[in-house]
């Protein structure tokens, strides 16, 4: 059938024809050609709610453009069905498993009356040829899907790139650190206060080797392991998933221990073909992020996928632990050179509760084998050095951990005392205890029980905790815990 150019919506206008680049525009244009084409008319098809256009597994012939209608795409377990998302009008349905001529690697169900052109590949060649301008706009709309997951893998190696360099840049600079705290020091004992700047830089180094330490496993664990996880990511469906869990694990809050092995427990049927170490990092996880680890869950085939994700959470929480590390470092050897200076930032408003919550999770390797109870409500932010405050909960906490031998019950709290318009915090644990005639001793800078053969793990780092607390116009205390032990409570004024 043979019309008029200017009257036929086969002949298209230069400025149609960009217009068609436009999936929408590329819809209006497909209806309107399919009245004048007997062609399109063929090629129509139409499905009902629930019907499926492509199944999981099969082989695929057969490339669907949605018209009209949306198609839900569901990923089958053994289970489970996890759904990953909608396509509507303009989007393709089947177009890697068309072209590759692989399996369909998900299920494709109508979610509505949907209204498709359904291609095979011999009317697909026959299309190109009879309409060569609607032709180019179908193929760059094919081009723009495939050019998408192009970018997005090309951005992925570019991050990689870019945190390889940050990660070896955060190396550096602590080695100039170490080595600027080692320089203090030597200057510093050559001064007067020799003796009590010799047990203040011994007490920072001690405090310093926890995020230090912290810091080197993280950096060594991303540089071994961000290559790989960016070069096996293109066999996920979805290359956002990625930084969807890589993201989540840098902003992750340390969550309560008993709760998580709740979690694990739970959670073990489901992944059962994980290893423990990753299993609890599963539990320390959202609903959400399991919902979309179950996809992978149910076959031994999706293993690698599952791992996959779960190491980039991991990495997102190693590079959270390194920034947090970093600061506390540097807080320290600022802190040993304002002790000659006199020197500091003013104070900050601040909720407490997110220090202790960091000092957690660097000291996570510390608290594998420790039942963390936390319970911490609300209460007024308060004026304070908080890189300060988090060095007074690293001291007590592994304090605890020490007087435990790293086995037993962490109970962290923290509440206000409206009578005294007071913030307190109460670390107490469950191992043996502090004897009476050494809990007068405990925050001498010279006393430690760790020279003296004792069992209960109270260093140096307790005397430093004072310091701070009292700078803060707080208090420190300790008494014998409910359930044996110590517990140490601390208090600060609100309107510091």
């Amino acid at each position: 059938m043979n019309y008029p150019k200017k009257h036929s919506a086969l002949h298209l206008t230069e400025e149609s024809t960009r217009s068609l680049y436009d999936k929408d525009t590329f819809v209006q244009n497909i209806n309107q050609l399919i009245t004048e084409s007997e062609l399109l008319k063929s090629l129509l098809k139409t499905f009902e709610e629930g019907d499926v256009l492509l199944e999981e597994g099969m082989p695929n012939k057969t490339l669907y453009v949605v018209l009209e209608g949306e198609v839900s795409q569901h990923k089958d377990g053994e289970d489970i069905t996890a759904d990953t998302g909608l396509l509507g009008p303009g989007e393709f349905c089947g177009l890697l498993s068309f072209q590759t001529g692989e399996p369909i690697f998900i299920t494709i169900k109508a979610q509505s009356r949907v209204k498709t052109l359904a291609f095979d590949h011999n009317n697909f060649e026959l299309f190109y040829t009879k309409y060569p301008e609607i032709s180019r706009t179908l193929h760059g709309l094919i081009f723009a899907n495939l050019a998408e997951r192009y970018r997005n893998m090309l951005g992925l190696h570019l991050e990689v790139a870019k945190l390889t360099r940050e990660l070896e840049k955060e190396k550096n600079h602590l080695r100039k650190v170490i080595k600027e705290l080692e320089r203090t020091r030597n200057a510093y004992i050559s001064q007067e206060k020799m003796a009590t700047l010799g047990e203040l830089t011994a007490g920072l180094a001690h405090e310093i080797n926890n995020p230090a330490s912290a810091l080197l496993r993280s950096v060594d664990y991303l540089s071994q392991n961000l290559s790989q996880l960016i070069e096996s990511s293109a066999k996920l469906p979805s290359s956002w998933e990625i930084r969807y869990f890589f993201e989540a694990g840098l902003s992750r809050e340390y969550a309560d221990s008993v709760e998580q092995r709740e979690r694990m427990k739970k959670l073990a049927g489901v992944f059962s073909h994980i290893q423990r170490s990753k299993l609890r990092l599963v539990a320390e996880m959202n609903d959400d992020l399991i919902k979309r680890l179950m996809q992978y869950s149910s076959k031994k085939s999706q293993q690698e996928l599952l791992n996959l994700l779960i190491d980039a959470y991991q990495s997102g929480l190693f590079l959270n632990g390194i920034r947090i590390s970093t600061g506390r470092i540097e807080f320290l050897v600022k802190s040993l050179k304002s002790y000659s200076r006199q020197s500091g930032k003013n104070p900050e408003l601040a909720d407490i509760r997110n220090g202790i919550r960091e000092t957690l999770q660097i000291l996570g390797h510390r608290l594998k084998s420790v039942k963390v109870h936390l319970d911490l409500e609300e209460i007024p932010e308060i004026n304070c050095f908080v890189g300060e405050l988090n060095q007074v909960w690293t001291n007590l906490i592994i304090n605890a951990c020490d007087a435990m031998k790293d086995s037993g019950n962490l109970y962290i709290s923290c509440g206000v005392n409206t009578t005294n318009a007071q913030v307190w915090v109460e670390v107490a644990d469950d191992g043996p205890g502090v004897p009476d005639k050494i809990k007068k001793k405990i925050f001498n800078p010279s006393f430690t029980t760790k020279t003296a053969g004792g069992d209960f793990g109270l260093g140096i780092g307790l005397a430093i905790t004072q310091g701070v607390i009292e700078k803060h116009q707080g208090s420190i205390s300790i008494n014998d815990s409910e359930g044996g032990g110590a517990k140490f409570l601390i208090t600060f004024p609100i309107d510091v």
